[in-house]
């Protein structure tokens, strides 16, 4: 007979190793949440499809959930996030500083945070990065030089407290107001990321300034639709932007366009994703990573810029829907952890 004592043991061995097992299981079992800023936009809902494949990948579940371009909202969800017990929170803030107090609330309880593409001091959570500043300079003197260095220009911004619109604000307009002192910025005006918002907007300009001769926009998704309104008013207006979506091609060939930044929404989406998954599962990543991105143009563009002695290493349109799309490959789980980021 198996003596009462050594019986003991072998249960308590045996319930322990189911107890592991359980929490291997939960663990597995935890949804990373993904607080979107909305989820109609089209770059976000690339961001979504392409992170999709990453929880594939890298075997982890995911809830997106869209704050409707409000920062209570967004509070809010990652209340609930916290009270489910997430394994990891990614969220895209609208104000940075109004997310804080949430933010080490859901660190508190043990939970990773991720903000993504903004920097936002909550102690101890990672974000999600782009060398911003330095791009939307490479932007504002592109725009510029494709006016000729005179004449009126305007800039759409995403919202007020977003530290990614706030940044690539900040890089125009400094590198304007630095080196093209005859380059006037007219308007400035927050559209939300909304390309109909930014219809609205552009219409006014067009309206309010008849000299105006360009725009730029940190979103794509807002220079297009800014650049419709232009073109139905048979306006003609120069263009430079920022996320490298394949829309924007025909405005490279008409000439319209003369630089643009590719962070690209199925990159974004997808390594924002597989970063989350990785400290859901315990890697060791910097707190700021930051993405690489390419400056986009045609090879007559990049000459052009040239000339006019702005030299930058460039993709073509047609390569950078290539680039835009292969994120298994850069982002993947067969990739070392040192994969997720490059030097800022």
């Amino acid at each position: 007979m198996t003596s009462i004592p050594m019986f003991r043991k072998v249960m308590l061995a045996a319930l322990a190793s189911v107890g592991l097992y359980s929490s291997s299981a939960v663990a597995q079992d935890k949804v990373i949440g993904i607080v979107a800023i909305d989820l109609q936009n089209s770059f976000f809902v690339r961001m979504q499809k392409a992170g999709d494949v990453a929880a594939k990948d890298y075997g982890v579940k995911t809830s997106w959930q869209s704050a409707e371009g409000s920062p209570e909202k967004q509070v809010s969800l990652i209340e609930n996030l916290i009270s489910q017990k997430a394994g990891a929170i990614l969220v895209d803030p609208l104000d940075k500083n109004a997310l804080i107090p949430v933010l080490k609330k859901a660190q508190d309880a043990g939970i990773p945070v991720i903000t993504m593409g903004n920097k936002v001091q909550a102690g101890g959570n990672y974000s999600t990065l782009y060398p911003d500043y330095g791009n939307m300079s490479e932007v504002a003197r592109a725009l510029a030089h494709s006016i000729g260095g005179k004449g009126e220009v305007a800039l759409l911004i995403g919202a007020r407290g977003n530290y990614v619109s706030d940044t690539r604000e900040k890089g125009f307009t400094d590198t304007l107001a630095k080196e093209f002192p005859d380059v006037k910025v007219v308007g400035i005006q927050p559209a939300g990321w909304d390309p109909s918002k930014a219809a609205d907007v552009a219409q006014t300009w067009i309206s309010t300034y008849p000299d105006l001769k360009g725009i730029s926009c940190i979103s794509d998704t807002m220079c297009l639709g800014a650049y419709t309104v232009a073109q139905t008013a048979g306006k003609e207006l120069k263009v430079a932007g920022y996320d490298g979506d394949a829309e924007m091609t025909p405005l490279f060939e008409s000439g319209a366009m003369s630089l643009d930044v590719l962070t690209g929404a199925y990159r974004v989406g997808y390594w924002n994703v597989a970063v989350a998954a990785r400290l859901s599962k315990g890697a060791t990543l910097p707190h700021d990573l930051y993405m690489p991105t390419h400056f986009i143009a045609t090879e007559a563009g990049t000459a052009a810029l040239a000339k006019e002695g702005q030299k930058l290493d460039t993709i073509t349109p047609e390569k950078a829907k290539d680039v835009g799309v292969d994120y298994t490959n850069e982002f993947g789980p067969k990739n070392p952890d040192s994969a997720m980021t490059v030097g800022n």
